[in-house]
């Protein structure tokens, strides 16, 4: 099986997910509190417990560790050399397609797919990409959306679910011993609710959307296809000419770079000031078409190097 073809089987997975978790939402089962409670849940813990037990499941060896430095920082470069690109294509007062163009949903749909088609393995180097997608979230992507600097939360580049997971799961690979295997069967067993648990949430949000909204809006389309296509074919055509070896590095780095608009474009807007109800809409509209472009993607991405 081809590598575009296992990604569009697991995307299969995480959608029919999705639909459960629309289903219970319709069903007032995934009531909004139940669902508020759930994603604290999964970003606090869950999604962190995960990159934890992806750095237990390795042995640990200096070239690996230097590995996914230079996953961060080709993260660091890949997101920066966007902004001057989304800057031009996109006037300023179009803050939220903006954000939504620039920042991807890797902990939702990017790890999760990673998992699926990596294991843990391209789990621990998409933990960096997360690190680095979380920095520039809380610096300059909370500075687009509220279009003032003072908010921007500083303390959050190290106080953070990502990177406090990212440190203690780096902290336990380099233990000159192994877990005692109680306890890596238990963080293993806790980390594997990510999938399902995000999934199910993702899906809950396209409860009361307005599918005509969602869809008959045309200029969400050209953000679409700005964060789906344009940003994603960059994104490759650098991570081919990365020089390095690595299948499992340039795999993680191609699903977090090419996943659909960041939960966050809805998020922070309702906390900051920005469009929430636009930016949610991005979110899903970025999503239900990125079981289209991911996989003509990865096909591209495994023609040139993976």
């Amino acid at each position: 099986m081809t590598i575009a073809a296992l990604v569009f089987q697991k995307l299969l997975v995480l959608f029919a997910l999705m639909l459960l978790g629309l289903y219970f939402a319709h069903q007032k089962i995934f009531s909004k509190e139940v669902t508020f409670q759930l994603s604290k849940l999964l970003t606090r813990f869950v999604a962190p417990s995960l990159f934890v037990s992806s750095f237990v499941a390795q042995d640990f060896s200096w070239q690996r560790l230097g590995l996914l430095g230079i996953m961060i920082g080709a993260a660091f470069v890949l997101l920066l050399v966007r902004i001057p690109i989304v800057n031009f294509l996109l006037p300023k007062h179009r803050n939220t397609d903006q954000y939504a163009t620039l920042f991807a949903n890797v902990g939702f749909m990017g790890t999760p797919l990673a998992y699926a088609v990596g294991g843990a393995d391209a789990v621990f180097f998409i933990s960096g990409f997360v690190v680095a997608n979380q920095c520039m979230q809380w610096t300059y992507g909370l500075y687009l959306i509220s279009q003032d600097r003072k908010v921007i939360n500083w303390k959050s580049l190290i106080v953070n679910p990502a990177v406090i997971g990212t440190a203690v799961g780096l902290s336990l690979f380099m233990l000159p011993f192994q877990l005692p295997a109680v306890l890596s069967d238990t963080i293993d067993s806790f980390a594997l609710l990510n999938t399902p648990l995000s999934t199910l949430v993702l899906g809950s949000y396209f409860y009361k959307t307005s599918f005509k909204e969602l869809f008959l809006y045309k200029p969400a389309y050209y953000t679409a296809f700005l964060r789906l296509i344009v940003t994603s074919l960059i994104s490759i055509m650098m991570i081919a000419f990365l020089p390095v070896g690595s299948h499992d590095l340039k795999l993680a780095l191609t699903i977090a770079s090419i996943s659909p608009t960041a939960l966050n474009a809805a998020l922070l807007s309702q906390v900051y000031g920005g469009d929430y109800e636009y930016g949610s809409r991005l979110v899903l509209l970025t999503t239900v078409l990125s079981l289209i472009s991911i996989p003509l993607l990865m096909a591209l991405a495994d023609i040139l190097y993976l």
